[in-house]
């Protein structure tokens, strides 16, 4: 890949050398619009082999000017922890938990927040009640459970 990137700036910079070799009042080694064809290929070949994930005018700027992206975040890289703080605000909460809950006081997604509390009755941490009248999943931690549940 270092390979094709350097291959890739070395033809952009002969594209460009050839622009504006076309435009200078006197022509060195070649003359007329083929200067300006021959560069205008060169970079063309030049932006190909440097990379090809962009397809806008903004990933074009950034193949040009060799900008990279930032690296995007997994979606499995939650923090491995997460389940360790679940059963912290289970604690005190007084042992009941619903995915909304957890996620709002934890400042995590919804589906982080719904895999630490699977997580937790895989283990047998806690198991799932279903609400009936709502439907909504509450999350019972036995050992945090106060008075009656």
């Amino acid at each position: 890949m270092v390979f094709r990137r350097l291959i890739g700036n070395a033809l952009i910079f002969l594209g460009a050398v050839q622009i504006l070799n076309f435009y200078s009042p006197r022509p060195i080694p070649t003359f007329g619009i083929s200067a300006f064809i021959f560069g205008a290929l060169f970079v063309g070949t030049g932006l190909y082999l440097r990379g090809r994930k962009e397809d806008s005018a903004s990933g074009f700027a950034k193949r040009l000017f060799g900008r990279r992206e930032e690296p995007r975040i997994r979606k499995g890289a939650a923090d491995p922890l997460l389940a360790v703080r679940v059963l912290r605000l289970a604690s005190e909460n007084g042992g009941a938990l619903t995915v909304s809950l957890a996620a709002m006081e934890l400042d995590v997604p919804l589906d982080d927040a719904e895999a630490a509390l699977d997580e937790c009755a895989s283990k047998g941490s806690a198991y799932i009640e279903i609400d009936p009248a709502s439907g909504i999943a509450n999350y019972r931690f036995p050992e945090f459970l106060k008075g009656d549940s």
